[in-house]
């Protein structure tokens, strides 16, 4: 967790999360359980069957191949624990890889949502999230993310969130000195936390004054 926090930004706040369903762990550690025993059965009826190869070489090539598929079992449970989805009050975060790599994009970018399920999906409830942005390149892909709908809904709520910081129809509503005095001490509060740039600051109190 605290790594997660040091992704976020002064006054940055996180407000959901997801990661991929553990079905597709799962499935890759099973296939890496099969191999090696098929890989052990190996060790032992190669040398039966081939008693001219050297025993030492057979048996020499079976355990590097067992480590190897056990360093990729290992790789993938890494790789699904440390993986994963944030939404915070400003952007959607994309965490992924062993050794993690970062991709974000802003929430006001964000044009729309578009789940992907397939009839397996359906059954233990993942999706494929497409995130449509206006913003290249286009779409951020989140695959095979678990409660789906909930994530949406997550999405949707910090998206509507983050529209209120900027919604200048509130400004508008406001015409008493003591209103405006009220608001501009929103706006300072909105500015210290991060969520509104100096020059947005600047440009919402003009709005303001100009209606005394």
């Amino acid at each position: 967790m605290n790594a997660i926090h040091q992704l976020l930004g002064d006054n940055e706040e996180l407000l959901a999360q997801a990661r991929q369903h553990w079905c597709f762990p799962l499935i890759h550690l099973v296939a890496d359980l099969v191999l090696l025993v098929l890989l052990n059965m190996a060790g032992w009826i190669v040398p039966l069957a081939f008693p001219e190869l050297s025993h030492e070489l057979v048996y020499f090539s079976v355990a590097t191949l067992s480590i190897s598929v056990g360093v990729s079992a290992i790789a993938e449970v890494l790789r699904w624990r440390r993986s994963r989805v944030l939404i915070t009050d400003r952007r959607v975060v994309r965490i992924q890889g062993v050794l993690p790599s970062v991709d974000d994009v802003s929430l006001e970018a964000i044009v729309e949502p578009r789940l992907h399920r397939t009839p397996l999906g359906r059954l233990l409830n993942f999706a494929d999230i497409e995130l449509v942005t206006a913003a290249a390149p286009g779409r951020l892909q989140l695959p095979s993310i678990e409660h789906p709908q909930h994530f949406v809904m997550a999405l949707e709520r910090a998206r509507q969130r983050y529209q209120s910081y900027f919604d200048t129809r509130a400004v508008g509503s406001y015409t008493a000195p003591r209103d405006i005095s009220a608001l501009l001490e929103q706006l300072a509060a909105l500015r210290d936390r991060g969520i509104l740039s100096a020059a947005e600051f600047e440009a919402q109190k003009r709005e303001l004054l100009s209606r005394i």
